[in-house]
């Protein structure tokens, strides 16, 4: 008989102590998973606030920098102690850290004529009350579980926001290199020779990550090439006998910075010298960083299951990172959630303790201690490729390889909540992709019910003639095939309504007592590509369950999208049938060749007893 396996979760599957993860073997793998999280960590946080304290307040580099640095350290050590899954990895990541950008360029544009000092201060106000409001937003979220109700978050309503996020990367990482904003008015200069050699040498780097990304996993690629990036920008200087000095005079290198360290976090006696009016007027921003902040944890939540195949209790990673962001924010620091890659790198590793996140603070301290000095010397087209690398590889999932796996609408919406975003501004373009998708939502449907029918073959037998012995095996044996007849449009907010259905059901049926999920399509007119994700889960939960999914009915469009999110693939644990019946009956003729096949073995075992007698 097929035995399903147990779940694999945070719940179910018993953790090692804390104190377990300091033998030998463990201690080891979380080190070095650490300082390698840490060194790429810096990079990031380096090149985030490059990205942030831009134009008028690059002159404070080095302050943004210990700002960035701080964030890394503080919002690891508190997610890795707090996280329901050993081994999370947090950090300041894109998406926030591009609405702090406009957030510091609104306030520097409105203090232009304010002293250095204290529109240095207002920003980092306001930076560290983005991060206090966030974290109390996300604490409050998880204190009252409301984890699931936020995760049916409209799936072309995320990739608008990360196209988006991708293209605002990329035009940092060109400021960032040429100190120049991506406008239509720049262009003209950006493509003038010596502009051109400022950025060109960032764009090749951010291909070759791209590339070297997409082909190796190896855990040391990207440290790896990073570091040869910069033996090679150093090599070309020294080939070429220039200068240090001239090589930061032509704007090549970070600086020049004022002396001192680089965290500076706000002292009580500088609360005077604060605008708290203008950070009042950037209310909508900072609503904005909280929202988008939801948003990054939720995808990147869905995406370390799916990547772990382990379920994450999505309240206590609201508590985690909304406990972080107030560390981060009391110490001046900036918002930050779980980080999909460096999570994966550490499971991949072999060091899915919590001590690795906690060493990642190793790094961290290095350049705290090191300072301005250590800054001076980085190169800008190595921190500008990075933004590169990190918008163009969003812009190639989210515009080009979702054209071909997005249904039309779909993409068209991601298309122009990408665009709205960056003419009208991160929270104007999200708003209106949420009512855009309601506006496509009620065009397309009414409130339905996905599910038209719940039963089992106990209750719902096929059309094929039986003998009074196979009924009563399957009066016995009928609640291992779960029937659900499916009806309508099914979208992102009944998908997650089935998706839960289906694994409440899995969780509650005792073991061996469940073999097949049946699912009725005959009746469902379409989908959009929230529910082919949830199909996708549900295929996911049926595999590490052993169980066999069956799909009846299928239309051609219907199974062209499954197919294309790969909810659907030839596998002896997928089966598909043109009709319910003929589904039906596959599943009930196995169960009755498997009743037989043991009654056949129990009675050759007694026989075989009696002949040893």
């Amino acid at each position: 008989m097929i035995q399903p396996l147990t779940l694999p979760s945070t719940s179910s599957v018993e953790q090692p102590s804390f104190w377990e993860e300091f033998q030998p073997n463990r201690l080891l793998s979380s080190l070095m998973a650490g300082l390698v999280t840490g060194v790429i960590g810096v990079i990031r946080a380096i090149s985030y606030a490059a990205l942030i304290f831009s134009g008028h307040l690059a002159i404070h580099l080095n302050v943004g920098v210990g700002i960035a640095v701080y964030s890394t350290a503080a919002i690891s050590i508190v997610v890795a102690l707090m996280s329901s899954l050993p081994g999370m990895i947090a950090t300041p990541l894109a998406a926030p850290t591009a609405v702090l950008a406009v957030l510091a360029a609104a306030i520097a544009e409105r203090m232009s004529n304010a002293p250095d000092e204290q529109c240095l201060l207002t920003v980092t106000a306001a930076i560290a009350i983005g991060s206090l409001c966030t974290g109390l937003f996300l604490v409050l979220l998880g204190i009252f579980k409301l984890g699931k109700t936020i995760s049916s978050i409209p799936y072309p309503v995320v990739g608008g926001f990360m196209a988006g996020t991708g293209w605002l990367l990329v035009a940092g990482g060109i400021q960032v290199m040429t100190d120049r904003a991506l406008s239509p008015s720049q262009l003209p200069f950006l493509i003038q020779l010596p502009l051109f050699l400022h950025w060109l040498p960032g764009l090749i780097l951010a291909l070759l990550l791209l590339i070297v990304s997409k082909r190796y996993q190896h855990y040391l690629i990207m440290p790896g090439s990073l570091l040869c990036a910069i033996g090679s920008f150093y090599a070309i200087l020294f080939f070429t006998h220039t200068p240090i000095t001239t090589a930061r005079t032509n704007g090549w290198l970070l600086g020049p910075f004022p002396q001192g360290g680089l965290w500076h976090p706000l002292k009580m006696a500088e609360f005077t010298q604060i605008d708290w009016g203008i950070i009042l007027e950037q209310s909508g921003t900072i609503a904005t960083l909280m929202f988008i902040s939801l948003l990054s944890l939720v995808l990147t939540n869905n995406g370390i299951e799916l990547a772990v195949e382990r379920d994450i209790n999505l309240s206590r990673e609201l508590k985690a990172v909304g406990i972080a962001n107030l560390a981060a924010g009391m110490g001046s620091g900036m918002a930050g959630n779980q980080a999909l890659p460096s999570t994966l790198l550490v499971h991949k590793m072999g060091a899915n303790n919590r001590l690795a996140g906690v060493f990642k603070l190793i790094p961290c301290t290095a350049v705290l201690i090191l300072g301005s000095s250590f800054l001076s010397f980085f190169p800008k087209p190595i921190l500008g490729g990075l933004l590169l690398y990190l918008g163009i590889d969003l812009l190639w999932q989210w515009v080009y390889k979702a054209a071909f796996k997005l249904p039309v609408l779909d993409y068209l919406t991601v298309l122009s909540i990408a665009i709205a975003i960056n003419i009208f501004g991160f929270l104007q373009g999200v708003v209106f992709g949420l009512t855009l998708s309601v506006f496509l939502f009620t065009l397309k449907y009414s409130r339905v019910d996905a599910t038209k029918n719940e039963s089992s073959s106990a209750i719902q037998r096929s059309n094929i003639e039986r003998s009074h012995e196979q009924v009563e095996i399957l009066n016995q044996k009928g609640e291992q095939i779960y029937i659900l007849q499916l009806h309508g449009f099914i979208f992102f907010g009944t998908a997650n309504q089935l998706l839960d259905q289906v694994r409440d059901r899995v969780e509650q049926i005792p073991q061996k007592s469940l073999n097949y999920i049946l699912l009725d399509f005959h009746l469902v007119s379409g989908l959009d590509s929230s529910a082919v994700l949830s199909f996708y889960k549900i295929k996911k939960l049926a595999q590490q369950q052993n169980l066999i999914l069956v799909y009846a009915g299928l239309e051609s469009t219907v199974e062209t999208l499954l197919q294309q999110g790969e909810a659907l693939e030839e596998s002896p644990q997928i089966q598909t049938f043109p009709k319910f019946d003929r589904g039906l009956a596959w599943c009930e003729e196995q169960i009755l060749q498997l009743e037989y096949r043991e009654e056949l073995s129990c009675d050759a075992f007694k026989l075989g007893m009696r002949l040893q007698k």
